[in-house]
């Protein structure tokens, strides 16, 4: 299955989520692989693959016309999961179009945030409307605890968004997939430094874990 992780806007979690699902793959009987198309920043092919095999599961960068380079890599490996860039240029089209399913993170916040979303299920829909992917949408940096306006506004977009099907789950503070990400491993592996740590730890796995099961299901792999 091939895995677009998708957004023009910036900032959303995109890379956390990628690098975190390609390390929990990695831990199956499956070949996986990540691809970056980010050439501003190449976190997820430069930073954190840096120390991992391929056993382990890490990214490549790929730029220009990567379409059949998707595609091929498909066809050598079980999983494949791409990082795209925040912003919409021939390689994150391209993805689009070769993709099975697409995720699109959604940062709780600013009018911008919806409309990132917007604009990747407008693109989606005009590259592959004769053959749409399954498209699902998450919510990033929502509060741990209760609720707010911000984040009921960016479920209900999710919902009320024709293309979009939401997970199941949404996604917290980040700081610890930043942590993650520093150390060039996934979520799921993180270790709590001190004991009032490994609760807040332990709920960022969970949702994760949450949204990793809903993507790779049995129905959907």
């Amino acid at each position: 299955m091939i895995l677009l992780i998708a957004n023009t806007k910036g900032g959303v979690g995109k890379t956390s989520l990628a690098t975190s699902i390609v390390a929990a793959l990695s831990k199956r009987d499956k070949a996986v692989v990540g691809v970056d198309l980010d050439s501003v920043n190449m976190a997820a092919s430069r930073s954190w693959s840096k120390n991992r095999s391929e056993v382990d599961g890490k990214f490549y960068f790929l730029a220009g016309d990567v379409s059949e380079q998707i595609k091929k890599i498909g066809a050598d490996y079980d999983e494949v999961v791409i990082d795209a860039g925040g912003f919409d240029n021939t390689e994150y089209r391209q993805a689009i179009s070769v993709a099975d399913v697409i995720l699109i993170p959604l940062l709780v916040g600013s009018s911008a945030n919806i409309e990132g979303l917007q604009k990747v299920a407008e693109t989606i829909e005009k590259i592959r409307a004769d053959n749409l992917p399954k498209v699902y949408g998450v919510v990033t940096k929502a509060p741990h605890f209760g609720t707010s306006p911000e984040l009921e506004r960016a479920i209900n977009e999710i919902i009320s968004d024709p293309l979009t099907e939401p997970c199941p789950t949404t996604i917290g503070d980040r700081v610890w997939y930043t942590r993650a990400f520093d150390e060039g491993i996934g979520i799921l592996d993180l270790q709590p430094l001190k004991r009032s740590e490994a609760k807040y730890i332990k709920s960022a796995q969970d949702e994760f874990l949450t949204l990793f099961n809903f993507i790779y299901g049995e129905n959907n792999v």
